[in-house]
C-alpha cells in the first residue's frame, strides 16, 4: 500500500522519489540480479519506474569480465548496478560496472554489459546545472 501511495504522489506532483527495499537471501547465488531478489511483496516491482540492485562484484564476475578487463582500458570494478527495469528508458537488463570509493561514498561508472557479460555502448552524458537556475515554488 505504501508503494502504491508513493506512486500516486509522484504522478500527482510530477516528481521522482528514490526509495529502496531489502533483498531476499538468494542475492549471493543469483545469476541474474533482478526483481526476483526483492524481499517481500513483488507488487513493489510492478509500481516502480526504475529498478536496480547494487551488489558487490564477485570472483565469478571478474572471471567473466576477463575479456573486457584484459584490454587494460578499465580498472577492476568493485561494485555493480543491475538495472532490471527502466520504464520509458532505453537501457534495461544491463549491468553498470563501477569503481566505488566507500570512504567518501562516491561511485564512478566505468562500462556496461548485458547480463551475459557482453559489453554495450552507452553514451557518456554530463548534466550541468547553472547556479540559481532552480527557483523552488515559482
Amino acid at each position: 500500500m505504501l508503494s502504491t501511495k508513493l506512486k500516486d504522489i509522484c504522478n500527482q506532483y510530477g516528481i521522482f522519489i528514490f526509495s529502496s527495499t531489502q533483498l531476499n537471501g538468494e542475492w549471493k547465488e543469483a545469476k541474474i540480479p533482478d526483481q526476483n531478489l526483492l524481499r517481500g511483496a513483488k507488487a513493489i516491482a510492478d509500481k516502480i519506474d526504475f529498478g536496480s540492485i547494487l551488489l558487490p562484484v564477485s570472483s565469478d564476475d571478474i572471471k567473466s569480465l576477463e575479456p573486457i578487463l584484459s584490454s587494460n582500458i578499465f580498472a577492476q570494478p568493485n561494485i555493480k548496478l543491475s538495472v532490471y527495469k527502466n520504464r520509458r528508458g532505453r537501457y534495461k537488463s544491463v549491468i553498470l560496472w563501477c569503481k566505488a570509493d566507500l570512504g567518501c561514498c562516491r561511485i564512478q561508472p566505468m562500462f556496461a554489459t548485458t547480463y551475459e557479460y557482453e559489453m554495450i555502448e552507452i553514451n557518456n552524458t554530463k548534466i550541468m546545472v547553472e547556479e540559481g537556475a532552480f527557483h523552488g515554488g515559482d
